[in-house]
């Protein structure tokens, strides 16, 4: 029997141009690619200003052609790159000096490139005003995050390897250095990460305070009633609270992303801070110490080069630990929520080989790691050295840490459609259960939101307009028409369809809960959130193919996995092919 662990990683050969070893190159992931740029040659020690693109998918490397006409940076290594708007940007780091054929003579650069990844062209270089103090002087080495179109750059070392204690902001939009703080703490690549998230995920409990936004939209039952003092609907739950999960969102002025900027130290006697980097509407920031706030039965040891990401509401870092007796590339997590620390196990994926870099791939919920998982770990380290020839990819889902999935409509307008379906508002079709009770509806909705319902509508419409044509225009003595379709391969609409009504064959309880998800777009009920609900839900999301709805339950399963719970989840799960929430 293989461990657990062993489920939740594979390990794969990567194709294509592999790149070959570097020293301090980058890597940046944008949708289902992985962009590297830069580093040094560890067998010619020469620095490149090469971009290379892996595909997440395919495992492929391919060696991007650069436009020869372009003003291409000069080659770097140690410098950082992030991504905004479709644009790889690159910022400092160390060079070897121009016109220099000596690869010891070297500089530090200050410079912010940006490349753009749709036509693959570099943007011209802005020129940057010699005079200004806010501009940062040149360093490698340091930290980096995007956010609010805003590029922090932090710490980093000067070319005689002193502490730069600063932070500076550079507007993204207007290309221009904005702001210069004093940061009094040694940050840099070896002992420190920087990282935010593309999306925010909110806590609709905690904004709304109890539910206060329910209660603008008035009393549940009587929204849409003429008579307000009138009696609410007999099935609106009156005394069971709705239930909003966390949902992932753009980020906007009141809720940016932060950036969390990760340290650990003195190895020997491991200490861990954690900052997190608050932007404001006005182009500042604040800056909170949530090191003390951290907790669990097991910290990450000292972490060498770390890196690091924000997936749903976990802070992920990863890096080499290396000790007297045992050296290996570990990986844990940070639940924001609770602040507590617990261990990624990639099982035997990583206990052998030389695994340095790694990355997030956020759409699929993975944690991808490149090495070759022949190297010795020890050696490759000592040297800096990356390799790209092997990939480790890893499901976080199965260890519960995923992008929690968006809202299709806003809170209000959930609990509105909610309203529509208990108030009966435009319903003029029915779904039938198994034991003969319908559950009014509009079958517009429906059709708008329910794919397969809506074919069957429309295969139901052409065999009824086949039969019409079909019907005779004569006398009763002419013989009855053929069948229309039976020695045709048109489709036949499903026989449970009728055109007032359709049979779903299913328990009340569930045909209610489907019908409160396709008019509030969510799992808001208690009804929804019930075990056997939810199991049920999910089979039915795979029937029917309903995929924001599978996203949806399993959101809710991962919440509420148990002892309790684990037997049906498991059981349902296998049938629905949810391989990461059956590992779990």
């Amino acid at each position: 029997m293989y461990p657990i662990s062993d489920l939740t990683a594979f390990c794969r050969k990567t194709t294509g141009d592999v790149p070959p070893k570097l020293v301090g190159a980058s890597t940046t992931v944008v949708g289902s690619k992985m962009y590297l740029y830069g580093g040094r040659l560890v067998s010619e020690r020469k620095m490149v200003s090469d971009i290379y693109m892996f595909d997440l998918e395919t495992f492929k490397w391919d060696k991007m052609v650069q436009n020869p006409e372009d003003d291409i940076p000069q080659a770097r290594y140690f410098h950082s790159a992030d991504t905004w708007r479709n644009h790889l940007i690159i910022f400092g780091g160390m060079a070897i000096k121009p016109q220099s054929d000596n690869p010891e003579d070297l500089c530090v650069l200050n410079d912010v490139r940006l490349f753009d990844l749709i036509s693959r062209r570099w943007v011209p270089a802005t020129p940057v005003p010699a005079d200004s103090a806010l501009v940062p002087s040149a360093r490698y080495a340091h930290l980096s995050s995007v956010t609010a179109d805003r590029l922090f750059i932090i710490g980093g070392q000067d070319l005689a390897n002193v502490w730069l204690d600063d932070v500076y902001i550079f507007d993204l939009v207007s290309k221009t250095w904005i702001q210069r703080r004093d940061y009094p703490r040694h940050c840099g690549t070896y002992r420190s990460v920087a990282v935010t998230a593309d999306q925010r995920v909110r806590l609709p409990q905690e904004e709304t305070r109890g539910g206060q936004a329910s209660a603008k939209l008035g009393q549940v039952g009587s929204r849409f009633k003429v008579d307000k003092a009138a009696a609410p609907a007999a099935n609106a739950p009156q005394s069971d609270p709705l239930i909003h999960l966390p949902y992932s969102a753009q980020p906007t002025e009141d809720y940016p992303c932060d950036i969390f900027l990760f340290s650990n130290y003195n190895f020997t006697d491991v200490q861990r801070e954690l900052e997190v980097f608050t932007p404001l509407s006005d182009g500042d920031f604040t800056v909170s110490d949530r090191s003390g706030s951290m907790t669990g039965n097991s910290f990450p040891p000292g972490l060498r080069f770390p890196t690091g990401a924000i997936l749903g509401t976990y802070f992920i870092v990863a890096g080499t630990y290396l000790s007297q007796t045992y050296q290996s590339f570990s990986i844990w997590a940070l639940d924001l929520i609770n602040m507590t620390w617990s261990r990624i196990d990639p099982g035997s994926a990583l206990a052998s080989g030389s695994w340095f870099r790694s990355c997030l791939w956020a759409s699929a919920n993975k944690f991808v790691v490149f090495g070759n998982r022949n190297g010795n770990l020890v050696e490759d380290y000592n040297r800096r050295l990356l390799s790209w020839d092997h990939v480790t990819c890893i499901d976080l889902e199965a260890f519960g840490i995923y992008q929690p999935p968006p809202l299709v409509l806003d809170i209000p307008m959930q609990e509105l459609g909610l309203a529509a379906l208990e108030e009966g508002l435009m319903a003029d079709f029915e779904i039938i259960c198994d034991d003969g009770r319908r559950i009014k509806c509009s079958r517009k909705l429906l059709e708008d939101r329910w794919p397969w319902f809506k074919e069957q509508r429309r295969i139901f419409l052409q065999a009824a307009t086949r039969a019409l044509e079909a019907m005779p225009s004569v006398s009763a003595q002419t013989p009855p028409p053929d069948v229309a379709g039976a020695n045709r391969q048109e489709p036949r609409p499903d026989p449970r369809l009728t055109p007032r009504a359709f049979n779903l064959s299913e328990p009340y309880p569930i045909t209610l809960a489907l019908l409160q998800y396709f008019y509030s777009m969510a799992l808001i009920t208690p009804l929804q959130h019930a075990p056997a609900v939810l199991s049920q839900l999910l089979l039915l999301s795979s029937t029917y193919q309903l995929t924001h709805l599978q996203s949806l339950v399993k959101h809710a399963m991962h919440r509420a996995l148990s002892y309790a719970t684990s037997v049906g989840i498991y059981g349902v799960s296998t049938l629905c092919s949810c391989r990461s929430l059956q590992i779990r």
